[in-house]
């Protein structure tokens, strides 16, 4: 059986320079602002563009620079925030996970409601939800969604994106019900906020064809899918290439499970080609894309192929064990 469940894309298009920033350097001096916008927007053009090892150099230099120069909690947690980000979609989540809980110990004492604590706190949540960690997602997830529900500021964009990532561990938990309420009210509140073609929408869609193959309902998947990936092909430029081979796999896994195995088999070979161009072969997220390609390919007949990207994704496992348990959900909070 191919494998859904850790390619249920959540994050796919948020943008990361958010109101953090402005909050964060709201009363810092006109040349300090200048100077630490100019390396945090440097940091994300180069994760951008993959080049994720030089972008934490530059939030590691920037980091060191915050505390050593200018002490402010809530800029040294969005310097945190931006560099576990970062190791993320690098492939270390253990880095990554050290860096958002540094962040969190950075803004102890702020507002619940601080766009910089909720963003920590929702990354580390998404983290978890990549590592199939949903027992410990949700707890997390349940209380920043409490909190922005009942801020007197309402965040449309970032309650929807907790709606969603805790849509998907309802899914992995089960939950289904509860799941389809909460993606309907991030939907609502994107369209509110976007329209209906906000890229952002892609993310939600994507998490609601999980569900609805999670309940079995296959045939009915393919269009949430497809509208999905419609909104994000459309501009292709704007989204980074991992996260348009996260969706590839969600839409590979519902054709598949729908029956049609060349369009399903298309979609894997590009979720693949994509993902191994942008992350290269040992990115734990190739688990995922290698094992499912495996499938679908076994299914068609070709057999040794199968074989092949089978071994890839258990050499993979072999060296990162957190990678085979439960794939990588994309960040369908960004695909940012």
């Amino acid at each position: 059986m191919l494998r859904l469940r850790g390619s249920i894309s959540r994050s796919i298009l948020r943008c990361a320079m958010g109101t953090g920033i402005a909050a964060a350097l709201a009363s810092s001096a006109a040349a300090q602002t200048d100077d630490v916008i100019s390396r945090l927007r440097q940091g994300q053009q180069l994760r951008a563009h993959n080049r994720f090892t030089e972008a934490r150099k530059v939030y590691r230099d920037l980091l060191r620079d915050v505390r050593e120069h200018s002490p402010n909690r809530r800029l040294e947690g969005l310097v945190l925030d931006n560099l576990g980000r970062d190791e993320q979609d690098r492939g270390d989540y253990a880095a990554a996970e050290t860096a958002y809980n540094h962040g969190l110990a950075a803004v102890q004492g702020l507002s619940a409601d601080d766009s910089v604590p909720v963003a920590l706190k929702t990354h580390l949540a998404e983290l978890y939800i990549a590592e199939n960690r949903a027992e410990d997602a949700e707890p997390i997830l349940r209380q920043s969604l409490a909190v922005l529900r009942s801020s007197t500021t309402r965040d449309l964009v970032a309650l929807s994106e907790a709606s969603e990532d805790l849509a998907v561990v309802c899914i992995l938990r089960k939950k289904f019900a509860e799941s389809e309420q909460l993606l309907r009210e991030a939907q609502a509140l994107i369209e509110s906020a976007g329209g209906g073609d906000d890229r952002r929408l892609a993310s939600s869609l994507l998490t609601y064809a999980g569900l609805l193959g999670a309940e079995h309902h296959h045939s009915e998947a393919i269009v949430p899918a497809e509208r999905a990936w419609q909104i994000l092909s459309s501009n292709p430029s704007d989204v980074q290439t991992p996260y348009l081979a996260s969706a590839l796999s969600v839409l590979a896994v519902v054709y598949y499970s729908a029956g049609r195995l060349e369009d399903a088999e298309a979609s894997a070979q590009k979720c693949v080609e994509m993902a191994e161009a942008s992350l290269g072969t040992r990115h734990p997220r190739l688990v995922l894309y290698y094992t499912n390609y495996a499938g679908i390919l076994k299914l068609a007949g070709r057999k040794n192929e199968a074989k092949a990207f089978r071994k890839k994704a258990e050499e993979i496992m072999e060296q990162n064990p957190s990678s085979g348990t439960g794939g990588y959900t994309v960040n369908v909070a960004s695909l940012r």
